[in-house]
């Protein structure tokens, strides 16, 4: 009977899990545009990998961010989304709905920070409207229903981020973590920056308590563990550059410049001279008013955070004196730092896409400034972010309303 009853309880978490999946995966499907993305380079380079090329052999015309060198063609984006394509495209070949895996992976995703949730709060309620704020008041749902390439590499790092961040809250196996943050690298190449995150929160495994000197106090085992774990995927990224274009280095992105990009390029393809713009999208870019329907369109261009998730402002409560908060704040910074000084915002866009890179870490803060009591206004802002989200999905995916984009 005892036995039965431990059984159940370890079993409920993934049962909740299951049920959220269940939700989101239904929802998302029913919100999507109804067809697949027509830039699917990942299924081309999928079925790339399985014939055993790195270049692609042939590609639609749509797909036009491609790099054509030494006679081949290749795709400029990290291939992991790729990979995980690979058993989907070996079944169904090239034909394979990339949406439609943006949309699964997406669910699990979502059943995925409820289990994070759960390690972090006693609260059932706090955990329940988290895991709802993550599926429908974040441009989350936005980005998972459309599945583009570039949003497919969002949903992708996002998942892997989430596996350390769950490992991590567990049984903390530094190698593991750092292999999936390297997953997480070569979905999104910015997220390595969220590193300091994990060495933050693995700190009782590498740092002892005793009153020795700091120095001594420090076990470099875990943190070799950790860094060897990063440093596979490290390694074959280097290797994947080199064989494709003679480099080690990160040359696709500027290889993909051209003349009619160079006005948004102007500064190179990363500035200081960008930051003030992201700045005030991510924070201060409001919708578009308009004077005939449907009123009020999206901002092309991004819209802040707090527009589209209201709830994120009670990150600012979560002060920085704890670790998990200064865990947090250690890998937002540098991943923010990075992506503001890249030309362009990410547009065209629902929201500020590029923010998905630390949103893991924006959810935890989020969670700690919230507290122990969820109360009326904490309920009130996550409503509100489903009601904005539900209006730039539905805007987008099914009213197609593109002419009166802000």
């Amino acid at each position: 009977m005892h036995f039965q009853i431990r059984k159940n309880q370890r079993l409920a978490p993934f049962i909740v899990a299951l049920l959220f999946f269940s939700v989101t995966l239904v929802v998302y499907y029913l919100t999507y545009p109804g067809y697949n993305t027509p830039y699917d380079y990942f299924v081309w380079l999928a079925d790339a990998f399985i014939h055993g090329r790195l270049s692609l052999k042939e590609a639609p015309p749509r797909l036009t961010e491609l790099i054509p060198f030494n006679g081949n063609i290749y795709v400029v984006y990290p291939p992991m989304p790729a990979i995980l394509l690979i058993p989907f495209v070996a079944i169904w070949g090239v034909e394979f709905k990339q949406t439609l895996a943006s949309i699964v992976l997406g669910a699990i995703n979502v059943s995925l920070v409820y289990l994070i949730i759960r390690r972090l709060t006693s609260s059932e309620s706090i955990r329940i409207w988290m895991t709802v704020l993550v599926a429908f008041s974040t441009i989350h749902w936005y980005i998972a229903t459309i599945g583009s390439s570039w949003y497919l590499a969002h949903i992708c790092s996002f998942f892997f981020l989430n596996l350390a961040i769950y490992e991590t809250l567990g049984k903390k196996r530094p190698f593991l973590i750092g292999l999936l943050v390297g997953a997480s690298y070569w979905s999104r190449l910015s997220t390595i920056l969220g590193l300091p995150f994990f060495i933050v929160m693995l700190s009782d495994k590498w740092l002892s308590n005793s009153e020795e000197p700091f120095l001594k106090r420090i076990r470099l085992k875990p943190l070799i563990q950790l860094g060897l774990g990063t440093a596979v995927f490290v390694f074959l990224n280097l290797t994947y550059n080199y064989l494709r274009f003679g480099t080690p280095f990160d040359v696709a992105y500027t290889m993909l410049l051209t003349p009619s990009a160079q006005p948004w390029f102007d500064r190179g393809m990363f500035s200081l001279y960008y930051i003030p713009y992201h700045l005030s999208v991510i924070l201060a870019k409001p919708p578009v008013f308009i004077d005939k329907p449907p009123y009020v369109v999206p901002s092309m261009q991004g819209l802040s955070v707090l527009v589209t998730t209201p709830a994120f402002i009670y990150s600012i409560f979560a002060g920085i004196r704890n670790r998990l908060a200064f865990a947090c704040w250690s890998a937002i910074i540098p991943i923010a730092l990075l992506i503001f000084t890249k030309a362009g915002t990410g547009w065209t866009q629902f929201g500020y896409r590029y923010a998905m890179d630390f949103y893991p870490f924006l959810i935890l803060l989020t969670l700690r400034g919230i507290g122990s009591t969820l109360r009326w206004h904490h309920k009130l802002l996550i409503c509100l972010g489903i009601l904005t989200n539900t209006w730039g999905v539905l805007w987008i995916n099914k009213f197609h309303w593109f002419d009166w984009w802000g």
